[in-house]
């Protein structure tokens, strides 16, 4: 059995072992008491009338627990592996937590405070955990949708990431209408939920809408690109990186869990790239 391992990115800088900067550090994996989903539901009273009515299901914030153990020769040796732990998470930002239980899938906490001491006066091992606050409650893939493909040299997709049995969906389409694979337990949502989708075309005509039938959400595109590429990026259109959101009509994109089904009127010629992360959450 290989040894459990945790990584992390944090910021723009590269995703580093977590056990290779601390000399003596081991990864003992995720404690079981980390929290699970946290639904939250919303219910309205109305006065005189008995019951409450179900408004809205979200999720909020959850913790997860990483457990670790380090093992030092002198006093000094744990002093310095306190610092230099305390050291790279002091930088006040998000980090990526990526663990062998969860090769493709990551999420991203802030630090908790937590302690380290000896399990045993005298003793030279420390048994710890590391709590993260994981803000928006969710998972998400390691590699966007689009970039599956190319990652699958590197396993950038598995068994349990809710991909279709055999085959990777294409997220780079063509034509007036195609389908969109959502591997995700959830719709991705930019509207309500501020969930990242970038859908970048390329059409010809006039104007062009671009609906997805399967739950009725669109976005239309009221003038030609003039051959330029025009970007859908959650709530805002971008053509050759300016801001083209008033030549639309403030519409959105959702995209439901499974199969969607798209249809593309007034354009010729569509193509169109779907790029966004799998949401998951457990």
């Amino acid at each position: 059995m290989s040894e459990p391992y945790i990584k992390l990115k944090i910021g723009s800088d590269d995703e580093f072992s977590l056990t290779d900067k601390i000399d003596g550090l081991r990864y003992l994996g995720q404690d079981t008491a980390s929290s699970s989903p946290q639904f939250t539901n919303t219910y309205q009273d109305l006065s005189g009338v008995d019951g409450s009515f179900f408004v809205a299901q979200s999720f909020a914030k959850r913790s997860i627990v990483e457990k670790f153990w380090l093992h030092f020769n002198s006093y000094q040796d744990f002093i310095l592996a306190k610092q230099e732990l305390y050291h790279i998470f002091g930088t006040r930002q998000p980090v990526r937590v990526r663990t062998d239980t969860y090769p493709l899938i990551v999420y991203y906490g802030y630090v908790t405070p937590f302690d380290i001491s000896p399990i045993e006066p005298g003793r030279y091992d420390a048994n710890f955990s590391i709590t993260f606050d994981v803000p928006d409650g969710y998972r998400y893939s390691l590699y966007a949708s689009d970039e599956l493909a190319d990652a699958h040299k590197d396993d950038g997709w598995e068994f349990g990431m809710n991909l279709p049995d055999g085959s990777l969906p294409a997220y780079e389409v063509s034509g007036n209408s195609f389908k969109i694979y959502n591997a995700s337990d959830i719709a991705v949502d930019p509207y309500y939920q501020k969930h990242t989708l970038k859908i970048t075309m390329s059409y010809s005509g006039s104007s062009m809408t671009l609906k997805n039938t399967t739950n009725g959400t669109s976005w239309a595109y009221k003038q030609s690109t003039n051959g330029k590429q025009l970007v859908l990026n959650g709530l805002n259109a971008y053509l050759d990186s300016t801001n083209v959101n008033a030549n639309s009509d403030y519409g959105s994109i959702r995209l439901e869990p499974g199969w969607n089904d798209f249809t593309v009127d007034g354009a010729g010629g569509f193509n169109a790239t779907f790029s966004f992360p799998f949401i998951y959450i457990s």
